[in-house]
């Protein structure tokens, strides 16, 4: 029998019943509790959830901005990973300033709060702090020209690293070190026959299998919807191998639940901690040189493309635009497209 989700209030209204993040007091999508959207905006959620702060916010305090433009038109268009950066970073800039008057605020302390923090971190805070300023302005709490975050530039940030793909040794070794009914081995071979990103990864379920048996879902990364082979016979340019590994390690698990990749209480997996999680699960299986969960996205498209599979194929199958296979057989650098 497979669990319900935990963490959720579910409210009967007449013949509807709406259901909501317990925690955050967020409203989930009107869906069943299996689908991807719902599955997405879930875990989105757990990721913002923090403790309830009690008391009403004193009006005109950074607290009441908050709650505010979270409960704005626009805070509800971003997309669920979206809102919990914003959410993160919000919970953050509380921490240290939560009674303080909006119409206070300066850059000297938009900046104090940006210091200590790595260039990604910094400018997704910068990026917070223009998201609740600019729905100040928008609510006439401050004038346009009480910008505090407007003479502050974006840091420069390191190029992206490439991702190495895994060798067939790798492969091997990973599956040496971790049997078929681990959460590791289960995480592995989800995503080697996938090739989705791990953010995807963890909203994959049974609930997504059409009645053709293709896995079909959309990324929660860039909203392309993805295609691949599940209980039907793969392509030609797919090793059959590869996909029934993956269902020996489904079939293994202790529990079913509504998702695959589940920490051993059966939840899904944070977004925020799975990628380490993964990362030390190949480095105790004997694998280095930096070898991670997107690499096995690399090396998939590597093996499709190097089997015969055309641009559009590999686009299908892991929901990216459509490069040139040149790009992946030659440079065998595919990261700068997937």
């Amino acid at each position: 029998m497979e669990r319900k989700l935990t963490g959720l209030r579910r409210q009967r209204s007449g013949s509807r019943i709406y259901i909501y993040h317990r925690a955050t007091g967020i409203r989930m999508p009107d869906l069943p509790e299996d689908h991807p959207d719902f599955l997405r905006a879930y875990l989105a959620a757990e990721e913002g959830a923090t403790p309830t702060r009690r008391g009403r916010p004193r009006d005109g305090s950074l607290e009441a901005l908050v709650l505010s433009a979270m409960r704005s038109d626009r805070y509800a268009g971003l997309s669920e990973g979206y809102r919990a950066i914003i959410r993160r970073n919000a919970d953050r800039i509380l921490e240290r300033g939560a009674t303080v008057p909006v119409k206070q605020l300066r850059e000297r302390h938009v900046t104090a709060d940006l210091q200590g923090l790595a260039p990604h971190p910094a400018n997704e805070r910068l990026k917070t702090w223009r998201f609740l300023i600019s729905h100040a302005i928008e609510t006439g709490q401050i004038p346009d020209s009480a910008d505090p975050t407007r003479g502050i530039r974006k840091r420069a940030t390191p190029k992206a690293r490439q991702h190495p793909p895994w060798s067939a040794a790798d492969v091997a070794a990973f599956r040496g070190r971790w049997p078929l009914d681990s959460s590791q081995r289960l995480a592995f071979e989800i995503l080697h026959w996938t090739g989705a990103r791990i953010s995807s990864a963890l909203t994959l379920g049974p609930g997504m299998i059409d009645q053709d048996g293709w896995l079909h879902f959309v990324q929660s990364k860039t909203d392309g919807p993805v295609w691949i082979p599940f209980s039907r016979r793969p392509p030609d340019f797919a090793d059959p191998a590869d996909l029934a590994q993956m269902h020996a390690a489904i079939e293994a698990r202790p529990q079913s639940h509504m998702v695959w990749i589940t920490t051993s209480a059966g939840r899904p997996r944070s977004h925020k901690a799975v990628s380490s999680w993964f990362a030390r699960a190949a480095r105790e299986a004997g694998i280095d040189g930096g070898k991670s969960a997107h690499g096995l996205r690399v090396t998939r498209a590597i093996k499709l493309a190097e089997a015969g599979a055309t641009a559009h194929q590999i686009g299908a199958w892991t929901g990216h635009e459509p490069c040139r296979r040149s790009s992946i057989t030659a440079a065998r650098r595919p990261a700068s497209c997937c």
